[in-house]
């Protein structure tokens, strides 16, 4: 029997029981590229896994129900080291020959998000499989699955390798690169590079996606300097928004910089580096466009660094708005004497085990004229300040500042009453 309910009804309180991880294209301020509370590769592998096993237990329930959560299960694709991609393959081309004859929009279609997060090591100590057997299994059939993802919008890449021994990475992309640019490129609004992803594309055939790509909103994830070089090198990118900086590799040489490669950028994410200078570079040119900055300064020992960036943030961008830190601890909060005149400050903290009380000594070191808001970037922060330690003498340090703090939702954190 039907639910007596409304269809929209149903199809919305189902994608709420089987949702995935946020995984939107269009950041919103506060546009924080750093913060997301996930392991496995730097991608929310477990939440996704949870969510489609979520959704194909619904699948089950009824025709209606399978017909509403067949097409939310493609929305978001894993490929990860136990993938069937054989299997999952069959299933991709089948539907584009049911939908030749049916009308109906075939499952890759669907699909928004590919996450390839592979390794070429053994799993569960099996070494009985060969190299290159385990090789062509996980990813030889990666170019025909592209070429099933017509209107895919985020490729996330998270590639880990043997010890080389010094030697360079193997190279598994032949047919994946070459079938993403030809398919995927013109709908393509996010590329996440965290780990390798020079294993699947080589260096020129990255330049050629990203070549290909016009509609390339953000590019985020810890590889991207490596992959893609200095920023202010980088192609044309009109629709460019928010973009990470960060390199292991050196000095840029200056060569191939042009001024109105990415007219719309708006957010950059700055990994630290000890010998990255191409922050620089690219402040220089865009910094007058930001008007948001996300500082990673987890593993920073001395406070010098994050007083050198910040007063590059007060010389190069006279826009910025919204400053957000993302540190190891409250012990390792930096010195803030040169802060520039931003609106609003975010404060990620990965080690949160701290009181109330210790919070607020630390934010009173805060001195800025202009600051409004400091706001908790930590999912539970809310959570935190519930707790019994949150009383109104805690907050005596504050009691000279006029900014407000408030949690990444901005709800007011303050003493009860």
């Amino acid at each position: 029997m039907p639910l007596p309910l409304p269809i929209e009804l149903v199809e919305y309180v189902l994608d709420l029981a089987g949702a995935f991880p946020d995984l939107s294209i269009h950041l919103s301020p506060p546009y924080s590229l750093s913060t997301t509370d996930v392991t496995d590769h730097d991608l929310p592998l477990s939440a996704i896994k949870l969510s489609t096993s979520s959704l194909f237990s619904l699948a089950l329930v009824c025709k209606q129900w399978n017909t509403i959560c067949t097409p939310m299960l493609y929305r978001c694709l894993a490929i990860v080291d136990d993938t069937a991609v054989d299997t999952l393959l069959r299933a991709l081309e089948q539907s584009q020959i049911t939908a030749t004859t049916s009308g109906s929009m075939p499952l890759g279609s669907l699909t928004r998000h590919l996450i390839i997060a592979l390794s070429d090591s053994s799993v569960n100590g099996n070494e009985t499989e060969r190299l290159h057997t385990r090789i062509e299994r996980r990813f030889g059939n990666l170019g025909q699955l592209a070429r099933c993802l017509t209107h895919l919008e985020i490729l996330s890449i998270s590639i880990f390798t043997q010890d080389m021994l010094g030697l360079p990475l193997p190279y598994y992309g032949k047919n994946f690169a070459a079938t993403i640019i030809q398919t995927c490129a013109p709908s393509l609004l996010k590329l996440h590079l965290h780990h390798e992803a020079l294993v699947l594309f080589s260096r020129r055939e990255l330049r050629k996606l990203l070549e290909s790509s016009p509609n390339l909103i953000a590019i985020t994830g810890a590889g991207v300097g490596d992959c893609t070089g200095c920023p202010v090198a980088l192609p044309y990118l009109p629709k460019l928004k928010h973009l990470a900086v960060n390199s292991t590799t050196g000095h840029c040489d200056q060569i191939g910089h042009e001024d109105d490669r990415t007219p719309l950028l708006d957010h950059i994410h700055i990994r630290r580096g000890l010998i990255m200078n191409q922050w620089v570079h690219l402040l220089s040119v865009q910094g007058a466009r930001l008007t948001s900055i996300s500082l990673d300064l987890r593993l920073s020992q001395d406070p010098k660094y994050s007083s050198e960036y910040l007063s590059k943030f007060t010389q190069f961008c006279p826009n910025l708005s919204y400053l957000e830190i993302c540190i190891d601890n409250w012990l390792s909060f930096p010195w803030l004497e040169s802060l520039p005149p931003v609106e609003r400050f975010g404060i990620y903290v990965q080690a949160r085990n701290t009181s109330v009380d210790t919070i607020c000594q630390t934010l009173a070191t805060i001195q800025s004229p202009s600051l409004k808001i400091v706001q908790l970037m930590n999912r539970d922060v809310f959570e935190c300040f519930a707790s019994s330690d949150n009383v109104e003498s805690a907050w005596s340090p504050l009691v000279g500042h006029i900014f407000r703090v408030v949690d990444r939702n901005g709800r007011e954190l303050g003493p009860p009453g």
